[in-house]
Order: structure tokens, then C-alpha cells, then sequence
């Protein structure tokens, strides 16, 4: 308990420190509370509240020295350019523009600092180990996408490091001890690629090695929706299976077998990046290894305390880490409530049918646990939670054990002789096609899980934190969980049942979703469903496919493709393998461009009809009709060949117009076709080359919505489209300022 107080102190001090944006007060504030605990501890009073204080004083102590020892060095070189020696710690990731690195890297002769170093794609045949030296452009870490952020701190990268003109390269000479774990990482991902298809080995090099950089972004959003995410995601899971596999071979209470079980568990931590999670449980596995040899019990609590208070030591900037917090809080859940649920629920079992029912009331148990303390942390950060984690945890955890233990032989085999490394590839193949097909299929299913961005679901699953708090905590003799089961489920179904008839109340909904750096505007008329473009920077296949999912929806009568770029069109291969589409409309330009293909191919796989738009075309989408305006003659950039949409009800009008320049935008509206309108989705993202005079004259909008990225590249939107709009009478929304924008029309 002890521990567990200290820590707990420890790590709420450090939330405060670390996410407060003055931090001044650290060294103040630890001053004070170490003398508050000094007048407790001489008083002897409040024995546990002073645990929590003395950890709490020690916390904000050691954050503001941690700053001043490992931050000032990095501080130092950031928005310089140096002279910059360099060792690789890691393997070389793809970029858009060439490879970025992983590195400890400094001036000649100054202190060494984690940082990321971006070069050519030259340097993809880098290794761990090997040196750099170049002339280099330092800039701080704390940026992500233009925004302050504690994503690389909390990772312990403090620069990133653009390298300039000749880069000299020392290769590793010899064997290294250090750097061994990584390389040996590497080595187990060249043996996958030899006995296994490209798609299978990318999932089996995040669960063998840690690395999802290969996995593509499509799985991993099936994953995560059916609450499968933490399978490609190093943690107590995988350091489970590792023990549970070497025991067979291994007894724990021989003192050989547990040095190489102690030592496994530090190479493979070593090997995957030692992540929180696998530190984590790497702490806890090891903890309970040490207790059977000595034949003693090891407290959970206190183990798990203890793995949070090495990790915080090291970086205290890893309690702003989002993979630490998950993984802590769902094993604490698992702690304090999943394995209490297993136990009584067994109780009630009879026992001549304990034996099979164990495993299914205690994955469920385990998983309902874990999904209690995470389940708010999903909502904040990805504004949606999986309803799917119990079931699909039941469902698949065999085919994951099977998968685990059978790649990580048959990659033993095949180092040895890769004719029988295929034979077990070939197995385990099968449980690898069964998990990646359930993810895949129940992925579709419209309601595995529910978003938190507005509609009846943050309210429901507030109300059922507040029934299990009733549960927990309210004194009762006995505790029956029908009546509490059934009052979230009948809530859940009103919740459905609102959202839904929110929807089916208007004549139309256009919601123009919230896709970052890109377009995807959702319209929904009587039970009909259309999509104009599914391109972005945000997982824009994944956010329609959600939000359309989220309505009870599991079918797009129709998708609009307004030109074949990115940002308009690079989400579609995954809402294809989300939801199903009835019609694409397109339009016939660009026969080269390799999205469209790509998209054209996926639709004639899946028997999706391709209506390409070669002359103004109406479509009743339910108590809404569509035109489809093609391309204008003599257009030839893509941006210039886009299709425009034109949506009306009831005498009102939305515009759609791609990312028409203004010149195009012109002959638009000299042919007369646009009417008075109430709806502008503006052009190419607010760019100050679209949204001209002359169409908002022809169409005269009464409202605008901007769909942009936040802090991007391109400076959108532009002042002076903001001014055109201004001085039109135009309201303007932005979905960087206010994400997902809907409007309703009866």
C-alpha cells in the first residue's frame, strides 16, 4: 500500500507538472509540499495522505531537474544549425520525402539527446549502430502538425534533425551488445518476410517485434473499432504468451531456468522498443517470477506501482504518453475489478461446468475490466469506444495465442532451415487469416463502436458509468447485475433509436466531417445516403465510415468523387472495406493517375457500379435531388477537371465544387447553371485561388464551411477568401475550429 500511495502521488504531480502550461511552479510547489510532508511526518499525523504528498513533492522535484539535465542540452541546439555527430539507435522508417531515423545525436563535443533525423531515402539501408556526421538543421520536437505537443517528449525525443549536403556514415564494426536487442529485431522481421505474404508479415512484425509501421492503416482502424487495437501493440498480452510459451520448456522455481526467463523477458523488451506497456509488464512478469521462486505471493498493485515508478523515473514525461496510460489503467482494472468479477461469476457457475465456462467468464471479465478505466481515455483521444472488446476479445484470443507462439517457432525454424519454416508458416498462417478476417468483417458491423462526437452516446455512456458506480460502491446485501445490465442495454437502444430519428426527422442532413487537410461531406434525405469526396489527412476513409456506422448505417447509396487527388479521394479503398457503396460517380478525367485506377479496380471486385459523369446528370438521393455537373470543356489540370455537385430541397441549395480554381469557377458561373443558394462548401479548403467574386455573385451563399486541416501547410483558409465571404453576408464555419459541421433542413 505503501508503494502504491507514493506512486499514485507521483504520478498525479507529474500529470499536473507536465500538462500545465507555466512551468515555473515545479520547483516551488515540490518545495512546499516536501515541507508540508516534514510537519506531517514530525507531527505523525495523516499517515497515508503523506505518502501521497511525499511522492507528489519528489515528483515535481525531480521534473524540474530532469528539465535542467537532459532538456537544456536539446534546448541548446534547437533552431540552429550544427555540426552533428550521431548514432543510430533504431531502424529507418519511410517518409514522404525520404526516411527518418532514430538517433542520439549532439555537437562534436556536446551531451548526446534522443532526436529523429530526416534524410534521403538513401539512408534506408541505415543500422542500428552505425554513426553519422553532416551538417544538420535542428528544430524543437514539442510540434506535431503546428500544435504544442508532448508526443515525442513523452517518448523521450527532445529534437528533430533535418541533415544537409554530404552525409558521412560510419558503419557499426563488430559485435555491439547495446544495440544487439534492435538488430536482432531486425533480423526476425528479414525472416518473416521470407515465409510469409506481405499482408500477414506486417501484422506479424507488430506482434513479434513491436513495429506497426509496415501495418496499414486500414487494419489498424478495423482493429481499434472491434477493440482488437491492442493485440499489434506490445504489451502484457505478448510478454504473457512469451512466458507461457518458454515455461513449457522452462521451470520458473530452478534458478537456470529463471535466470533465462528474467533474461528473455529484458531481451525481448529490449527488442520491441521498450514501450511502457512492455516495460510494464516485463516488471510484473518478472516480479512474479521472483515470488514463485521464493514461494511467495507478489501483490499486484504494488508491482504495477512499482513498473509506473521506473518508467516516470526515467522520463517523467512519459505520464503524457498515451500508450502508458492505457496500458497502466487498463491493467489496473484488470487488477481491481476484472479478476473480483471472474471469481464471483465462476461462483455461481455449477461446478461440473467450471471447466469450460472459466475461460469464457474470465476473458470477458478481464476485458470488461480493462474497458472500465480506458474506456474514457478512447473517448478522449479518438472520440469513439469499441462495443466489440469483450466479444471480440473472447472470439479471437485463441487464434492471437496460436498466432504469437506459432510465429515466434516457425521464425525460429526458418532461421534454422526455411523449408520447415514454411511448413509452420503455412499453419499458422490459418489462425492469422481467421483474426484479420473477424476484424475485417466485424469492422461493418454499423454500431462496434460508438463516437462521443455529439448525438446520444457520450450521454449513455455517462449514464453507465453511474450505474456501476451505484453498483460498486452502494451498500447492498446482495448484488444481482440483471436489473443494471438491462437498464444500459434498454439505454443503449434509446440512444440508437435517437441518433437515428435525429437524422430521419429533417428532410436533409449535409454534415461536413471533420477529415483534417482534406473534403468529405456526408448527405443523408429520407433513409438515403450520399458522400461527395473522402479524402484527408485524419483517416478520412475511417471518419466516414464511423459516422455513417454510428447512424445505424451500413450502406452509401452513392459516393461522388469530385477529382482524384488525396485529399479528395485517398480515403476510399477503406470506406469500400467498411461500408458498402451502391454507385460511384466520378469523373472520366485522369485516366493515369493511379488513385483512380486503384479505386476503379476495388469497385469492379466488389460490383459497385462506376457511373462516370460526362453531361449534367440528376439524381434523387430520398427527398433530395443531386446535379451532376461534369468537367468543362478544355479544362486539363485536375483541380481544374473537377466534377461539381449541386444538392437541393425545397427551394434550398448547397454547391459542391471540388477544388475548381477561380478561372473555372468563372466559366461555371457564366453558364448560368447555379441558382440562388443557402450552402457553399468552399473551394480547395478556403485556398485563395477558389471561392472567387463571381461565383459567390452567381450563387450568393448564405452560409460557408471551410473544410481544413488545423495549422496546415498551405495557409488555408485564406485571408482573403475570409473577406469575400465576409462581405457576401456569408456565415462562416471551419472544421479545424469546430470539427464536424452539420446542417439539418426540413
Amino acid at each position: 500500500m505503501t508503494l502504491t500511495l507514493f506512486t499514485g502521488g507521483f504520478a498525479a504531480a507529474l500529470l499536473l507538472g507536465v500538462y500545465l502550461p507555466w512551468a515555473g511552479w515545479t520547483l516551488p510547489g515540490g518545495l512546499v509540499l516536501l515541507g508540508l510532508w516534514l510537519v506531517l511526518r514530525l507531527a505523525k499525523r495523516l499517515t497515508r495522505p503523506r505518502r501521497v504528498i511525499l511522492g507528489a513533492a519528489l515528483a515535481l522535484l525531480w521534473l524540474t531537474a530532469f528539465g535542467a539535465v537532459f532538456h537544456a542540452p536539446a534546448q541548446a541546439m534547437e533552431n540552429r544549425t550544427i555540426r552533428l555527430q550521431t548514432v543510430v539507435t533504431g531502424w529507418p522508417e519511410e517518409t514522404d520525402y525520404g526516411v527518418r531515423v532514430p538517433v542520439r545525436a549532439g555537437e562534436e563535443d556536446g551531451r548526446k539527446v534522443k532526436a529523429l533525423f530526416y534524410g534521403d531515402g538513401d539512408l534506408a539501408d541505415l543500422r542500428p549502430g552505425d554513426t553519422l556526421s553532416c551538417v544538420a538543421y535542428c528544430t524543437p520536437a514539442n510540434q506535431v502538425k503546428g500544435e504544442e505537443s508532448l508526443y515525442y517528449a513523452s517518448r523521450g525525443i527532445l529534437l528533430k534533425i533535418q541533415g544537409y549536403g554530404e552525409i558521412t556514415v560510419t558503419p557499426l564494426e563488430g559485435f555491439s551488445l547495446r544495440y544487439a536487442p534492435i538488430r536482432l529485431a531486425g533480423a526476425i522481421r528479414g525472416v518473416i518476410d521470407r515465409l510469409y505474404p506481405q499482408d500477414q508479415a506486417s501484422f506479424l512484425y507488430a506482434l513479434l517485434t513491436g513495429d506497426r509501421s509496415h501495418l496499414d492503416g486500414t487494419t489498424q482502424n478495423q482493429l481499434n473499432r472491434v477493440g482488437l487495437g491492442h493485440v499489434a501493440v506490445i504489451s502484457g498480452l505478448h510478454v504473457s504468451y512469451l512466458l507461457g510459451l518458454l515455461s513449457l520448456v522452462l521451470k520458473p522455481r530452478r534458478k537456470g531456468s529463471l535466470a533465462v526467463l528474467l533474461l528473455s523477458l529484458v531481451l525481448f523488451c529490449l527488442m520491441t522498443g521498450s514501450a511502457p506497456g512492455t516495460v510494464r509488464a516485463s516488471i510484473l512478469g518478472g516480479v512474479v517470477l521472483a515470488g514463485r521462486y521464493l514461494g511467495r505471493d507478489s501483490h499486484p498493485m504494488a508491482s504495477l506501482s512499482l513498473g509506473l515508478l521506473v518508467l516516470l523515473t526515467v522520463n517523467p514525461y512519459a505520464i503524457a504518453n498515451a500508450g502508458l496510460q492505457f496500458s497502466f489503467l487498463a491493467t489496473a482494472g484488470i487488477f481491481l475489478l476484472g479478476r473480483s468479477w471472474g471469481r464471483r461469476w465462476m461462483q455461481k457457475v455449477p461446478r461440473r461446468h467450471r471447466r469450460w465456462a472459466a475461460p469464457l467468464l474470465n476473458v470477458t471479465a478481464v476485458s470488461l475490466g480493462a474497458m472500465v478505466f480506458t474506456l474514457p481515455l478512447s473517448a478522449w483521444y479518438f472520440g469513439r469506444f469499441s462495443l466489440l472488446a469483450p466479444l471480440s476479445n473472447l472470439l479471437t484470443g485463441w487464434a492471437v495465442s496460436l498466432t504469437f507462439a506459432g510465429g515466434m517457432l516457425s521464425v525460429l525454424a526458418g532461421a534454422i532451415w526455411l523449408p520447415l519454416g514454411r511448413v509452420l508458416a503455412a499453419a499458422v498462417g490459418l489462425p492469422l487469416k481467421v483474426f484479420l478476417g473477424y476484424a475485417a468483417a466485424a469492422s461493418r458491423i454499423p454500431l462496434a463502436a460508438l463516437t462521443t462526437d455529439g448525438g446520444y452516446y457520450a450521454l449513455w455512456a455517462v449514464f453507465v458509468y453511474v450505474i456501476l458506480c451505484l453498483y460498486l460502491f452502494v451498500p447492498v446485501k446482495e448484488k444481482r447485475p440483471v436489473l443494471p445490465v438491462c437498464a444500459c442495454v434498454v439505454t443503449l437502444c434509446l440512444s440508437v433509436l435517437l441518433t437515428a430519428q435525429g437524422v430521419q426527422r429533417t428532410g436533409l442532413t449535409v454534415a461536413v466531417l471533420d477529415v483534417g487537410q482534406g473534403q468529405s461531406v456526408a448527405l443523408l434525405s429520407q433513409g438515403a445516403t450520399a458522400l461527395v469526396d473522402c479524402g484527408g489527412s485524419a483517416d478520412p476513409g475511417d471518419t466516414a465510415a464511423t459516422y455513417l456506422q454510428s447512424l445505424g448505417r451500413s450502406r452509401l447509396d452513392l459516393l461522388v468523387l469530385t477529382h482524384f487527388h488525396e485529399d479528395h479521394a485517398g480515403g476510399v479503398p477503406e470506406l469500400l472495406a467498411r461500408v458498402e457503396v451502391g454507385t460511384i460517380a466520378l469523373p472520366d478525367v485522369d485516366p493515369d493517375s493511379t488513385l483512380r485506377q486503384e479505386i476503379e479496380t476495388l469497385a469492379r471486385e466488389k460490383g459497385i457500379e462506376l457511373c462516370y459523369i460526362r453531361q449534367t446528370s440528376q439524381v434523387t438521393l430520398g427527398g433530395a435531388e443531386l446535379t451532376l455537373i461534369p468537367p468543362l470543356e478544355g479544362s486539363k489540370e485536375t483541380n481544374e477537371q473537377c466534377l461539381v455537385l449541386l444538392c437541393a430541397r425545397n427551394g434550398w441549395e448547397a454547391l459542391f465544387t471540388g477544388d475548381l480554381p477561380t478561372p473555372e469557377e468563372q466559366r461555371l458561373a457564366a453558364r448560368g447553371l447555379l441558382p440562388d443558394g443557402e450552402l457553399l462548401v468552399a473551394g480547395h479548403h478556403g485556398s485563395q485561388y477558389a471561392t472567387s467574386q463571381a461565383l459567390l455573385e452567381a450563387f450568393t451563399p448564405e452560409t460557408a464551411v471551410i473544410s481544413v486541416g488545423k495549422n496546415n501547410s498551405y495557409g488555408h483558409p485564406a485571408p482573403a477568401v475570409l473577406d469575400r465571404l465576409a462581405a457576401a453576408g456569408a456565415s462562416v464555419y471551419r472544421t479545424d475550429q469546430m470539427g464536424t459541421v452539420t446542417i439539418s433542413i426540413k
